[in-house]
């Protein structure tokens, strides 16, 4: 950990070492006269002593609760949905350095989108150089790709798939469905390699690619980690800073400008507190109003989930490549009125997590990609800022994401099928107590025993294995009841919907006039000189693919924006 600076004076004070920030302090460093400082809650990773369960190309950091914030939410509402734990990250990277690596742009669609609800300068031909400019991908070029960036970008060669994506890709193809190798630059449905952050011996964090030694020894950058954000700095209705509490005990920044990148659930609750928000709830929860932004916490979206399990055979076990994640992911078009293109797609995974009982766990995973539903985060009803947020992400509020996730159990059924008469898989389980597994997610040697010993049980009686899958799904519910009634299907899915770790769109950006806007296309906030977002919050809706590089575009185009402004 950098010591922070004797003189408490910054161009600019970054909140939050996650994926937008660490290209932040990278960015805005780079002009030597301005000053930046990065804080983080969470633990730094500096080279040399990155955590090997952070670099491992499986991303083993995930089931690590040492690199998450303790936060929990509700797939719908709190009066409808349980509670659960939440992965939102606290540690440098922020999710980067946890979450399965997958680097999916999104689609035109997306960003064409952006600019139409007044995020201007923000369509699809004005992020693609931004795109191309942060990668190195090491498998296409062309117009489309950069190959001189700071993130490596690869896919799994199809050609060593284990069995059961490859025998998906096979069914599919059969079937005319097309085979897209470049799912960043063929916005086609089809059936996509995933593209993934990083080399086949390490992954690729915002933290390694961006905060490397070089970046580090600039005398104008500080980076403080274990850190929090306890409050802005006011003056005559400007923000001049942060008080952060450090390991050394409190301290105040202050900046030219403050940027908070605490991710789309922190950003907007350490907002609230500050008084900036709707003017009603924040007097409801007696805060004072500093600046009255309806929007701020609004608009939450996530991609909403599924899980059906299936126990693989010895014929379908993966054994190499044995250091992967997801190989390939299905994307297609609902057909849904207003939901647009590529609005769906199926996760194909043949290895559920780190130890030998996940690598005989299949799973189809059907995903809303273009949420219709919108949720929200706030104060818990004490109004008490001390308190973790309160998050609904209303993952069915809008009838049309139920009933795409409902019918898209009709095509997992097919792919079932297939496989069951390939050998490859037992019969399909609806997954709901994921909880009978969490025990084995920690990797302890323990853990590696008892996995190992039961994964060898799983391979030699087939019907143990199945037994064992079965024990994670509905009770009360068979595989077939899902398939023909519709009533059991809904049922399901209204209470076995998962939201992925894809927050996004509560603090949006729009034009000044729009009442539910929060920044306008540079991050700024509307009405508060000296503060700016950037990080997942501003989307103006949730990309059609996993969050991870779209965020990096995000904050490339930012820093460029700020120290263009500062010219």
């Amino acid at each position: 950990m950098n010591a922070p600076s004797s003189s408490p004076r910054h161009d600019y004070v970054v909140l939050g070492g996650g994926t937008a920030g660490c290209v932040l302090a990278a960015r805005l460093s780079e002009r030597a006269s301005d000053r930046v400082l990065l804080i983080e809650a969470g633990m730094d990773t500096p080279p040399g002593s990155v955590p090997a369960d952070i670099l491992d190309v499986y991303p083993l950091s995930y089931a690590n609760p040492a690199y998450r914030w303790a936060l929990k939410g509700h797939a719908r509402l709190a009066s409808d949905s349980p509670e659960r734990p939440l992965y939102h990250a606290r540690v440098m990277g922020g999710g980067s350095s946890i979450m399965g690596m997958i680097m999916l742009r999104g689609t035109p669609t997306d960003y064409d989108g952006w600019a139409d609800a007044g995020a201007a300068g923000w369509a699809w031909e004005d992020v693609l150089p931004w795109f191309r400019s942060l990668e190195n991908d090491l498998d296409f070029d062309g117009p489309m790709h950069g190959s001189s960036g700071p993130t490596e970008i690869r896919r799994h060669d199809p050609a060593r798939w284990p069995p059961v994506p490859k025998a998906v890709a096979e069914h599919l193809g059969s079937r005319g469905v097309p085979f897209v190798a470049d799912m960043n630059a063929d916005f086609r449905d089809g059936l996509g390699s995933l593209p993934i952050a990083g080399t086949t011996r390490r992954r690729a964090t915002a933290a390694t690619a961006y905060l490397t030694p070089e970046v580090r020894s600039r005398p104008n950058l500080e980076i403080v980690s274990g850190s929090t954000a306890e409050a802005l700095l006011w003056e005559d209705g400007r923000v001049v800073g942060a008080r952060v509490a450090t390991p050394a005990g409190p301290r105040e920044f202050r900046a030219r400008e403050v940027i908070v990148s605490m991710g789309a659930l922190l950003t907007p609750h350490f907002l609230l507190g500050q008084g900036i928000g709707d003017p009603d709830s924040l007097r409801d929860w007696g805060i004072a109003v500093r600046a009255p932004l309806r929007g701020v916490g609004r608009n939450l979206q996530n991609h909403a989930a599924l899980t059906l399990a299936m126990h693989i055979k010895r014929a379908g076990v993966q054994r190499r490549p044995e250091r992967n994640h997801n190989n390939a992911m299905l994307r297609f078009s609902s057909g849904e009125p207003g939901c647009g293109p590529c609005d769906m797609a199926l996760g194909i995974g043949s290895r559920a997590s780190w130890h030998s009982i996940a690598a005989r766990v299949a799973h189809l995973s059907p995903i809303v990609m273009a949420p219709a539903s919108r949720g929200r985060v706030s104060l818990r009803p004490s109004g008490t800022t001390d308190a973790p947020p309160l998050v609904e992400y209303n993952l069915l509020g809008d009838a049309r994401d139920e009933r795409r996730l409902s019918a898209s159990v009709g095509l997992v059924a097919e792919l079932a099928d297939m496989l069951q008469s390939r050998s490859l898989v037992g019969r399909p389980v609806p997954m709901s107590r994921v909880a009978n597994a969490a025990r084995f997610a920690q990797r302890t040697v323990s853990n590696r025993i008892a996995t190992a010993v039961l994964g060898f049980v799983m391979d030699a009686a087939p019907r143990v294995g199945e037994a064992m899958v079965g024990a994670l799904g509905e009770q009360g519910m068979s595989w077939n009841d899902l398939v023909a009634d519709p009533a059991a299907r809904d049922a399901f899915v209204r209470s076995n919907l998962t939201p992925l770790a894809h927050h996004a769109g509560t603090c949006r950006m729009g034009s000044a006039e729009d009442r539910d806007a929060v920044v306008d296309s540079s991050g700024r906030v509307h009405g508060v000189p000296g503060l700016r977002v950037a990080d997942a919050s501003i989307m103006p809706t949730v990309p059609r693919g996993n969050t991870n590089l779209p965020v990096l575009m995000v904050a490339e185009k930012l820093a460029d924006a700020i120290r263009r402004a500062s010219a």
